[in-house]
């Protein structure tokens, strides 16, 4: 998914507060604390946690380095609520589109077997 977009419709503040709490959210849905992450990303706690809240926004080559120690794409933190909410609507509706097949193949199979 593209997010180039929200650069056009946040300000600096904002853009800081949707990568700091993104990285915050991997770090903990990983189970990192702050101080993991920052001894594997060769920084203080202190500047993890000034990431965290927006109040300091990382240089490319921190983000790649906090981005290899999650192991996601740089891009993934610059996904703002409304983008995960588009992006789990797309998705839900895929695995509607799946069940849905896969009922028509039971129906099918159900049929054919019927029949003999």
């Amino acid at each position: 998914m593209n997010y180039s977009h929200i650069l056009n419709t946040m300000t600096v503040e904002e853009l800081k507060k949707v990568v700091g709490g993104n990285i915050k959210k991997e770090r903990i849905r990983r189970n990192l604390t702050q101080s993991a992450l920052a001894e594997k990303v060769d920084m203080s706690i202190k500047q993890i946690a000034a990431i965290e809240t927006g109040h300091s926004y990382p240089e490319a080559g921190t983000l790649i380095k906090i981005s290899n120690a999650l192991d996601v794409p740089p891009s993934f933190f610059y996904k703002s609520e409304d983008d995960e909410k588009a992006e789990h609507s797309k998705l839900l509706e895929h695995f509607r589109n799946i069940q849905s097949k896969f009922d028509m193949i039971l129906d099918e199979e159900s049929s054919f077997a019927g029949s003999k």
